[in-house]
């Protein structure tokens, strides 16, 4: 009897929260700088990325899934790189009115092409950190970003890159 009291007193503690989950998506592109080891082979570029986040509004934590394309600029005779990448972040929105900080951070699986005949595509995993704010409210807004990634790769040293990320969410 306890066990069926301590679920009912459960489920009418987060059921309303579960009813308040927001899903929004998001698509947005910047630019991206590559760094260390990266820097070596590439230039600057660009990205495009969209995404899906889901949070409950009375919680400020909410759990995204995004998917980026990176291409790089060529840098002399070194062939161009291109990243293809799905990642999954823990968010933590700030307080804020009409403009709202949010931190982020977690992992991805980030597919590497050399623009090189006989060259194999890779797929490393890598971890990322981020800031943010969305801006605007009622659903419908925009959002301005700077992410750091840091990509494990087997035998070439770590690929790291800084993207700055601005777009819309619905």
């Amino acid at each position: 009897m306890r066990r069926f009291a301590f679920l009912v007193a459960l489920t009418m503690v987060l059921g309303p929260t579960a009813a308040e989950a927001q899903v929004r998506f998001m698509a947005g592109a910047g630019v991206t700088n590559p760094v260390g080891d990266l820097n070596d082979a590439a230039d600057v570029g660009w990205h495009a990325m969209g995404g899906m986040q889901l949070s409950v509004a009375t919680l400020p934590i909410g759990l995204r899934g995004d998917a980026g394309y990176h291409a790089f600029g060529e840098q002399g005779p070194s062939p161009s790189v291109s990243i293809l990448s799905g990642a999954v972040s823990l968010v933590v929105t700030l307080p804020g009115v009409g403009l709202s900080p949010y931190v982020l951070g977690g992992m991805g699986i980030y597919r590497t092409s050399l623009d090189v005949t006989g060259a194999d595509l890779t797929s490393d995993t890598g971890i990322h950190a981020a800031f943010g704010v969305d801006i605007g409210a009622l659903g419908f807004g925009g959002f301005a970003e700077l992410r750091g990634v840091n990509v494990s790769t087997e035998g070439s040293g770590n690929f790291r890159f800084l993207t700055a990320t601005f777009g819309v969410r619905l």
